[in-house]
């Protein structure tokens, strides 16, 4: 879902930006940086001129009782409208004896100078609507996603943290990152960081981003892939060694590689049917249009046979992975010697 779309996260940054707080959040997804970014903005919120020893509880939901939380809401802010309640992890699902019974009453009797934060990390977000702590938490409370960032917004994100550490970066090249690195905010901040210590120049190239950052497995896949499309063999064993040495496991690594056969096949069809970049971007919800550029201009290079042949070959190579067959590295190989024979 796209930022623009999320109501409830659009609701909390107008909320963060104002001051104005719910009695109840529900944080979770998987873009951990945003997540991070406004739990720290509830804190400064609430607990902001020295008062967060009195007005800041932070709680771990493993081993949380009900006589402990109620103390917690029960307590006034001192010398503030509000008080923030952090929880990290509280299986709603799974509660203690006590918990269970009393948690429904409680969130859905929450005074106004509470602020209760249910924040997902370790533990996955999965509401049980059947169950009474769940319908009352989100009876009561603002279920925010945090999801990967538009373009729109990771662009100039990106900018702006290359600036901070004085480097600037052209937007082709702030594409080419997300391609190389993934979209999610908390890998690129590290790789940012490492990319403008590293660069020697004013500004961040391409060639930088080559040299310092790690690549994403979607983007070595890419470039093995492509290495195989245009019928370099070799460099394609080389990028799948670098793999298994990384200790990617042969079966994920052959689905890997059948998706991207998969994106190449589509985009294949998509041509042929007179479309193509936003098409592509739409099917298979892209958030950027570098990597549907990418696909175009690879598909071009296979006829549709030569597609349905690779596809062929990569269910062959699934099947005899997990068929147990010794060797794993040394089948993958054979994979992409035949689909690029």
């Amino acid at each position: 879902m796209k930022k623009s779309e999320n109501a409830a996260y659009v609701k909390l940054r107008q909320d963060a930006a104002e001051g104005r707080l719910e009695r109840l959040y529900l944080f979770y997804g998987e873009e951990t940086y945003l997540k991070e970014h406004y739990k720290n903005r509830l804190f400064e919120i609430v607990g902001g001129q020295g008062m967060a020893e009195f007005n800041v509880l932070a709680l771990d939901g493993d081993g949380l009782t009900l006589d402990e939380l109620t103390d917690g809401v029960e307590s006034l802010p001192v010398m503030g409208d509000k008080k923030l309640i952090f929880i990290r992890d509280l299986n709603l699902s799974r509660l203690p004896t006590g918990l269970k019974e009393g948690l429904p009453e409680l969130l859905s009797n929450l005074p106004d100078y509470v602020c209760l934060v249910l924040y997902f990390d370790a533990l996955e977000y999965k509401p049980d609507k059947r169950l009474k702590a769940w319908q009352a938490a989100l009876k009561a409370g603002q279920a925010v996603e945090f999801t990967k960032a538009p373009q729109s917004e990771l662009i100039p994100w990106i900018t702006r943290r290359f600036a901070a550490a004085g480097k600037q970066i052209d937007r082709a090249d702030c594409e080419y990152l997300t391609f190389v690195c993934g979209s999610l905010m908390t890998n690129l901040a590290s790789e940012i960081e490492k990319i403008a210590a590293g660069a020697p120049g004013e500004k961040a190239t391409r060639q930088d981003i080559d040299n310092l950052a790690c690549r994403a497995l979607e983007a070595q896949i890419y470039q093995l892939s492509d290495c195989v499309s245009s019928g370099d063999s070799a460099a394609a064993i080389r990028v799948l060694r670098d793999l298994l040495a990384l200790k990617f496991e042969p079966v994920v690594l052959a689905g890997a590689i059948a998706k991207q056969v998969q994106k190449l096949y589509a985009a294949k069809l998509i041509q042929q049917a007179g479309q193509g970049q936003e098409a592509l971007m739409e099917l298979f919800h892209m958030r950027s249009g570098y990597p549907a550029r990418l696909l175009l201009q690879a598909a071009r290079r296979r006829s549709l046979p030569w597609l349905r042949r690779a596809l062929i070959l990569c269910d062959q190579t699934d099947r005899e992975l997990k068929s147990n067959l010794p060797d794993d590295g040394r089948i993958l190989e054979l994979l992409l010697l035949r689909m690029a024979a």
